[in-house]
């Protein structure tokens, strides 16, 4: 029995015998180059317009491994000294084996400026997400498996429903904090089992800039995913920073990799991320190696009222 057939028999499990609250949305581990994506409060942190690319691909050498992909596009519409408005979208899409799962949303933020100058935003995002189950792409070594009624039933399984996530985001120079839920609506997916629901899932995350002189920083950041039915999955990392050109640094994900991160700014509108995950689960015997790559390409100035000038946190890109 191949590792697609055993992955899959695992998803079947779940799917067709327990109420399967699992959730498609992905960990990254350059999560600080694409905040919006799990919290639609940083869309239009930036006073520019914001084009990020990001793909993931997990477990290399397992057949039928995770492979994530994304693309977000958002901005300033609207801004002065004390409010600015964010608008943007972004689509993502997961798969592992027969399934696969597709995001589409659309988010606004509100930007206010506190008192004490720092910032906090408040954010939503509408969209729609595509969940598949295609059993006939796999190749069953048992004849008797393929006449099971869980499987004739659900060779096209195919469902589309509506997503809405909240976030908030709070920033200043050199600390971030922001707290999101995603998949609000929580919808049952009757299509593809009786009980399977995609569960809410919250996210922490938070990081800060330390100077350590006129050339090098250093920064620290985590990242908490909290999901119903599932161990919460935590980040840690650290980024040494030259000339806000180079930053070098590792991380930690609980149980399960040691990451090596790089970002490099190749021009002033264009940084490029690399991360390598070392597995050290048990499963990472067969499949050690994972690979993200995410590209940012924006093109902003000093020149906007409500970030100011140099105004914009450095704790995250």
């Amino acid at each position: 029995m191949n590792k697609a057939t055993l992955l899959f028999l695992t998803l079947v499990a779940c799917v067709w015998t327990q109420d399967c609250m699992g959730q498609f949305y992905a960990s990254r581990s350059h999560f600080l180059m694409s905040g919006f994506i799990d919290n639609p409060a940083a869309v239009g942190n930036n006073p520019c317009l914001d084009m990020r690319l990001g793909v993931r691909s997990q477990w290399l050498g397992f057949e039928g491994a995770p492979l994530s992909t994304f693309a977000s596009l958002s901005g300033r519409v609207g801004t002065s000294e004390n409010w600015a408005h964010g608008l943007g979208g972004f689509v993502q899409t997961d798969e592992i084996g027969p399934w696969s799962n597709t995001r589409f949303s659309m988010a606004y933020a509100s930007k206010i400026r506190l008192t004490n100058g720092a910032r906090l935003s408040a954010g939503l995002a509408a969209g729609l997400v595509q969940y598949k189950l295609d059993v006939g792409s796999l190749s069953l070594p048992n004849p008797n498996v393929a006449d099971d009624p869980a499987i004739v039933d659900s060779r096209a399984s195919e469902v589309v429903f509506p997503n809405l996530d909240f976030g908030l985001w709070y920033e200043d120079k050199t600390t971030f904090a922001a707290v999101s839920v995603l998949n609000l609506t929580e919808a049952s997916l009757t299509q593809i089992g009786n009980t399977t629901a995609p569960s809410r899932c919250m996210v922490l995350m938070g990081g800060k800039v330390i100077k350590l002189d006129k050339r090098f920083s250093f920064r620290p950041a985590a990242q908490m995913r909290i999901t119903q039915g599932l161990p919460v999955a935590f980040d840690a990392q650290g980024m040494f920073t030259l000339d806000k050109v180079v930053s070098m640094g590792a991380g930690y994900r609980n149980g399960t990799a040691l990451v090596g991160l790089l970002n490099l700014k190749v021009f002033d509108s264009m940084s490029v991320g690399y991360a390598y995950d070392f597995g050290v689960s048990r499963l990472s015997v067969g499949a050690r190696h994972s690979h993200e790559i995410v590209i940012s390409l924006t093109a902003c100035d000093d020149t906007d009222p409500y970030t100011g000038a140099n105004g914009r946190c450095s704790a995250y890109d």
